[in-house]
């Protein structure tokens, strides 16, 4: 169906929504804990644990393992360890969701301007967009420390927008779990969420919503928040 977004900002979070990123951060992890003599995780088990940048996984492999945790033990010696594997093999095993290059091509041809609103590091978010070739797309890319607050605070989302040069009346946020969810809520924004990622939806969302099994299905939900009578 033919819609001009001319004039629209469309924010994605990364981790489940653009890109498949579990395997690789389920390497780091599992990495991280195994240099500590801890169990690994699954990688079932790890896709509910992604959202909430990598200090909080690894906070979520300690519980798993019944492991205390140590605030100062994370600082400076579990997330160094995780982040210098990750970024060694930031994007060996991640990749864009079936579908997802085509969409975000076709939303540019139609006048869409596009952002990232991530609780990903700003510096493991744009490695990951290079890496993937993906960063060409977005007018800006706001990662979770790049700010004083991060999702499922809505200002995350507002500043990502006005550094993209949109206006928040005419945004939509798309997202993979309840951060996104409440985030899009607290920003008072139309909210999309996409079920193959890595959260849930709460089915009881106060801003109008639609939900998505595949990214082919995106343009038309968009379509109907965007134009809701």
């Amino acid at each position: 169906m033919d819609f001009d977004f001319t004039g629209w900002t469309l924010v994605f979070d990364l981790d489940g929504t653009l890109v498949e990123t579990a395997p690789d951060l389920h390497a780091a992890l599992n990495h991280t804990l195994a240099a500590k003599g801890l169990a690994p995780v699954s990688l079932d088990s790890i896709r509910m644990m992604i959202g909430d940048g990598a200090k909080a996984l690894i906070r979520k492999g300690l519980n798993h393992n019944e492991h205390p945790i140590d605030e100062d033990e994370i600082d400076s010696d579990l997330w160094p360890t995780f982040i210098d594997h990750y970024l060694s093999n930031i994007t060996r095993l991640s990749e864009p969701f079936e579908g997802a290059v085509d969409c975000l091509i076709d939303l540019k041809a139609s006048g869409a301007t596009l952002a990232v609103c991530t609780n990903k590091a700003q510096n493991l978010a744009e490695e990951v967009l290079n890496g993937l070739n993906l960063a060409q797309h977005f007018s800006s890319i706001v990662g979770g420390d790049a700010l004083p607050t991060k999702k499922p605070d809505g200002a995350h989302i507002i500043e990502t927008v006005r550094r993209a040069g949109g206006q928040a009346d005419k945004t939509i946020m798309i997202g993979d779990a309840q951060t996104d969810e409440v985030a899009a809520y607290d920003a008072q924004l139309p909210y999309v969420f996409v079920s193959f990622g890595y959260g849930n939806y709460s089915g009881e969302s106060k801003t109008p919503t639609r939900s998505i099994d595949h990214w082919r299905e995106l343009r038309q939900a968009l379509i109907c928040l965007a134009q809701p009578d």
